[in-house]
């Protein structure tokens, strides 16, 4: 006898799938560095300067570890742990 084909996989039936519906909400965070540099208007200027580096870089490098924070965040957040 052929073993039926599982509608999802191992993974996820053990509960390690994607987020569900009302975890979903936390990914909204990733919007937040994208927002943060995708209007370069917003942050095209020299001043103010932090010890000699223009506002247009040290802004930009600034969002590097928010992103990551923010990322971290969304990924503690939407995990699914085995007994979830």
């Amino acid at each position: 006898m052929a073993s039926h084909p599982t509608r999802f996989p191992r993974s996820e039936a053990r509960g390690e799938g994607p987020p569900g519906p009302r975890e979903t909400r936390w990914t909204w965070l990733l919007v937040v560095p994208l927002l943060g540099t995708l209007f370069p208007f917003i942050y095209n200027t020299r001043d103010p300067e932090l010890i000699g580096i223009p506002f247009f870089y040290w802004y930009q490098m600034l969002w590097i570890p928010l992103s990551v924070i923010c990322t971290l965040t969304v990924y503690r957040k939407t995990r699914r742990e085995p007994g979830r």
